[in-house]
């Protein structure tokens, strides 16, 4: 048995979408949707959709679980699985709510794991849902302090249809055995709201020898990014100042400390770059990157409400000091 996991956050249009195109497959499976505390009317919509197609072919139920607050993916999506293992799925798939399925993607992985049993994880080919024929992406290499995404950008028949191995999955379509959960039957992990969830796993599991595939024949489209058109960014540099101390805190956990030092050392330069344009003051740059250094040695990972000050800037940063 197959539990797919969807976290809905104020999303009720991309996530009913999403419901419609699993009701297509042809592999059965059931569906567990967590709403991470949506402040809209995604919960009733959801609901009213789930009760008028609870007969749907080649699935087994739908769960709607309200988890009561914003949770961020990686906990919301352990929450959702914790529901879903009380039936005991021998896989379970994360999937952005801003995906849409062929008929086919599930059967081709569950294909793929019962005749590849040492294989623990498999990512499908994902694509661009504005551009089907162009991939997102199909697999990844975890290179020296950060990843590759492999036949980004390129056409989907580039990638073949034989499957490959990868160390790097996105979390966006994450299938798994559920035999790599833990014992509180949690898969990511918790110190992350945003951000990074699945480099950190994937480092764990490259640590763990833990095997990973593409499917390029199991076919996904995303929308691309719907959850973070929400929030309130209005500069750049709390989304570059979180994407790069989720980074360097996965590479202090998981790397070498000679290996990690020297991580930090080439994304400082990088870091001082993005810095200085969405500020324009080197100054600034200089001490957001010793804010940053400071954060990535005492903190594993950014909570809910430090998620909202990043976002919002003025509120996590002092910027009239630091131009001082």
């Amino acid at each position: 048995m197959v539990a797919i996991i969807i976290i809905n956050w104020n999303g009720a249009d991309d996530t009913i979408a999403c419901l419609e195109s699993l009701s297509r497959m042809d592999a059965h499976h059931t569906v567990i949707v967590g709403d991470n505390g949506s402040t809209d009317d995604s919960v009733r919509r959801i609901r009213q959709w789930l009760d008028e197609n609870a007969a749907a072919p080649n699935v087994g139920g739908y769960k709607l679980v309200e988890l009561g607050k914003n949770y961020g993916f990686a906990v919301g999506n352990n929450k959702a699985l914790a529901v879903a293992m009380q039936d005991n799925p021998d896989y379970c798939m994360l999937l952005n709510n801003d995906t849409e399925v062929e008929p086919d993607m599930l059967s081709k992985l569950l294909d793929y794991a019962s005749a590849n049993e040492d294989v623990k994880v498999l990512s499908p080919c994902i694509c661009y849902h504005y551009d089907k024929n162009k991939i997102w992406f199909s697999g990844g290499k975890l290179t020296f302090g950060t990843r590759k995404n492999l036949f980004a950008e390129q056409a989907r028949d580039s990638v073949g249809t034989v499957p490959f191995a990868i160390n790097f999955v996105s979390g966006c379509a994450l299938f798994f055995r559920t035999s790599l959960l833990n014992e509180k039957n949690e898969l990511l992990s918790n110190d992350f709201f945003f951000g990074e969830e699945d480099y950190e796993f994937s480092l764990r599991m490259r640590n763990k020898s833990v095997r990973m595939s593409c499917v390029p024949a199991s076919v996904v489209y995303h929308k691309v990014s719907s959850s973070q058109k929400k929030t309130k960014d209005t500069g750049g540099v709390g989304r570059i100042y979180m994407y790069y101390h989720n980074r360097l805190v996965c590479n202090r956990l998981y790397e070498t400390r000679v290996k990690f030092y020297t991580i930090c050392l080439l994304n400082s330069v990088t870091c001082l770059k993005y810095f200085r344009k969405y500020t324009g003051s080197f100054i600034t740059a200089v001490k957001l990157l010793r804010r940053l250094i400071k954060d990535v040695r005492v903190k594993k990972g950014f909570d809910y409400d430090d998620f909202q000050a990043l976002m919002f800037e003025h509120k996590y940063f002092d910027f009239d000091v630091m131009r001082k």
